[in-house]
């Protein structure tokens, strides 16, 4: 969602968007990402959902077998299933209950169920009931402190994967519960391909890095901050222009067929954005998701300058 001037002194937010996140989110350091099976339906847009495989982490043989993890003198009991869950869980933030249990259950909402209510009876996690003019409600899950910091011991996330807790201010949560879902429709096609996800990196995370070399750039003359800046973008996949880094929602690290390390950076517009704004994400080279009832109004807004580029719909 992000979008500034980095050559500018002070760290400036696109009027499209509210505060920077990172002052409202909790993270820690450690792990990598191991997510659940990403769509079936691929790239198309008008494909009908229907349930998915279950995760990679999802129980096997035993789903209902129990092991104990310990932290802080209390003993914490998890299936195999749970973990599978919280890893997607604080990988993303703030998770909708229906996507967890297409993605991560295949479908079985009623052993979602279960899971949740063991989960929030440890404090692991918390729920919110997210009420939506002229939309039906939506039900969201975030992990809490405690399930954020057991998640990482309990798991096999890569040290680099970033996990979260806690829900953001009510404006912005409708828009980052659908950010899973763009997930794995971008996931299920790296896999069609023969590629593998291996880490996921949210907006914030991304300036993060690049206000770091800003502040370290900051008595260098305007050219050597050019430079220094451009080389850092292109270190973080991102691209300067005119001054200017688009920041995507969703930055997925994945391994190709033949091996190779690439990104793919992903955005979900939404129709609060300028026609502007549509077509600087467009420049970047970002892959362009938007709701149903939104893409009619970016495709004419990348149309317009020429820009085709496929919008797929979640």
């Amino acid at each position: 969602m992000a979008r500034w001037d980095i050559l500018q002194r002070e760290n400036a937010r696109d009027s499209e968007v509210g505060p920077p996140r990172e002052e409202r989110r909790q993270e820690s350091s450690g792990a990598g990402v191991s997510l659940g099976r990403g769509s079936a339906n691929g790239s198309s847009a008008n494909s009908p959902e229907r349930p998915e495989r279950p995760s990679q982490c999802s129980p096997d043989r035993s789903p209902d077998r129990r092991t104990q993890h310990r932290h802080g003198g209390r003993t914490y009991s998890l299936r195999r299933s749970e973990i599978a869950a919280m890893k997607d869980i604080g990988t993303f933030r703030t998770v909708d209950v229906r996507d967890l249990a297409r993605f991560v259950y295949a479908g079985d909402e009623a052993r979602l169920k279960h899971d949740l209510e063991s989960l929030r009876a440890q404090g692991m996690v918390e729920e919110k009931t997210l009420f939506r003019a002229h939309r039906s409600a939506r039900k969201l899950v975030s992990l809490t402190a405690e399930g954020q910091r057991i998640v990482r011991k309990a798991s096999g996330l890569r040290e680099d994967q970033r996990t979260y807790h806690g829900f953001v201010k009510p404006k912005e949560l409708d828009h980052d519960a659908d950010l899973y879902k763009v997930y794995q429709k971008a996931a299920e096609e790296i896999r069609e391909k023969g590629g593998k996800p291996m880490r996921v990196r949210l907006d914030f995370e991304l300036k993060e890095s690049i206000n770091r070399a800003k502040e370290a750039a900051g008595h260098m003359s305007e050219d050597e901050r050019r430079r220094l800046l451009a080389t850092v973008a292109q270190e973080q996949g991102l691209t300067l222009d005119d001054g200017t880094i688009h920041l995507p929602d969703i930055q997925v690290e994945y391994e190709t067929r033949d091996g190779d390390v690439e990104r793919q950076n992903l955005e979900l517009l939404s129709r609060n954005y300028r026609e502007e704004g549509i077509r600087g994400k467009a420049a970047a080279g970002f892959k362009i998701y938007a709701r149903t009832g939104d893409t009619n109004r970016i495709r004419r807004a990348l149309h317009d300058t020429g820009m085709v580029r496929e919008v797929l719909s979640v």
